[in-house]
């Protein structure tokens, strides 16, 4: 496994309260493997609410911009329909690591969508699952030209997805509303 970087470890050895470590997190994993951008997806599965909880941008101009910031309601078939790599979170904890949404399988990257909510050009789509139930997803991005994904990016994201899932389960159970 490639080395992970000294400051990523020591924020999961020594973490500090959730909300700052998450912020800390997303700019640490991002700039790990040179992303332009990598949000924080939080879902809970039993009320069916979701919120893009945190991110980090290297430029402002990248940043993910959501009207409201609370937990909304989320019909997962819905977005299972239109997002293929969402049903596909839904019941596969491994992440995917798309080069070019413009050249990836149609039947696993609706790019239409993709570009139209997210802007973004390569992405990496992280699941955070415990006991086959989705309760997050991870997501660093490229945004204006593709991305070649390497082995230490994948090494550091699987390092990552499995630290962080009981973080985000935490955060999820004390912070979305019943």
């Amino acid at each position: 496994m490639s080395t992970i970087p000294s400051d990523l470890k020591a924020l999961f050895d020594a973490p500090e309260p959730l909300e700052e470590s998450f912020g800390r997190l997303m700019e640490l994993y991002g700039r790990a493997i040179s992303a332009d951008r990598c949000l924080l997806f939080l879902y809970e599965p039993v009320a069916r609410k979701a919120r893009c909880t945190h991110q980090w941008v290297a430029r402002p101009e990248w940043a993910f911009e959501r009207p409201d910031k609370g937990w909304d309601a989320m019909d997962q078939e819905a977005v299972a329909k239109e997002d293929p790599m969402f049903a596909l979170a839904l019941t596969e904890p491994e992440a995917l690591f798309i080069d070019d949404i413009e050249k990836a399988d149609p039947a696993l990257v609706n790019a239409p969508y993709e570009i139209e909510n997210f802007k973004h050009r390569g992405l990496v789509h992280a699941p955070l699952m415990e006991n086959g139930v989705l309760w997050g997803i991870l997501e660093p991005c490229v945004i204006a030209a593709p991305r070649a994904w390497t082995q230490a990016d994948r090494d550091v994201t699987a390092w990552v997805q499995e630290r962080l899932t009981p973080l985000a389960i935490r955060y999820v159970r004390a912070n979305c509303p019943a």
